[in-house]
């Protein structure tokens, strides 16, 4: 989920879904200190559309948003690609895609292996039925060791760098095919966490390296 005031300025933006922007304005209700905030937000968000010159906001407020806008539009390229890659809508994919702004074991199996979480979710009704698909976020320098696909795999790299056990990296935008009983190990290299969307058939097993 969105943190608190992430939330208030995509209310103030009206970019929150129905669902969430109800939830919101209860909240809002409520709270005096939450009106308070969304007042001041929607001033500066006011003067920025009215003003001549440029305005502007606090360096708090304007990090605030900023900070939304960059969680909403990082990987808005990858949108209709993943929309393909998963035999999904736009908003199950967006979806899918905001829960990478917190992490939280709510929604997320975390340390599945040491540094590397993973968002498991179904795909659409082309996908076979016994494909697992998901999300993978790797830490920089973590890895999933050798390991054995029992079915094939399809890989999409949205963040970071991937390096093969062979050498070979994967930027984002790469897109990857594994056939079943092909072996390789993975790591996450560089300054970023290495994000990918995955699609993989009958899982996998570890295989001594």
């Amino acid at each position: 989920m969105h943190d608190q005031n992430s939330k208030l300025v995509e209310y103030a933006l009206g970019i929150l879904d129905e669902e969430t922007a109800k939830q919101m304005q209860a909240e809002l209700e409520s709270s005096v200190q939450n009106q308070s905030e969304l007042r001041e937000i929607e001033e500066a968000l006011t003067l920025l559309a009215e003003t001549e010159q440029p305005l502007m906001p606090s360096e708090h407020l304007r990090a605030r948003i900023l900070n939304t806008v960059r969680q909403e539009t990082r990987f808005s390229g990858f949108v209709e690609r993943l929309c393909d890659f998963f035999d999904l809508d736009r908003k199950t994919v967006e979806k899918h895609l905001s829960s990478l702004n917190q992490i939280s074991s709510e929604t997320w199996q975390i340390n599945a292996f040491p540094g590397t979480h993973l968002l498991h979710f179904e795909g659409g009704p082309h996908i076979a039925g016994n494909a697992d698909c998901g999300l993978v976020y790797i830490e920089p320098g973590k890895m999933i060791a050798a390991h054995r696909h029992l079915g094939d795999e399809w890989s999409f790299v949205l963040q970071g760098q991937m390096k093969e056990i062979n050498g070979r990296i994967y930027h984002p935008g790469d897109c990857m095919h594994r056939s079943a009983g092909s072996v390789h190990a993975l790591q996450s290299i560089g300054e970023k966490p290495l994000i990918f969307a995955a699609v993989l058939i009958e899982g996998l097993e570890f295989v001594a390296e």
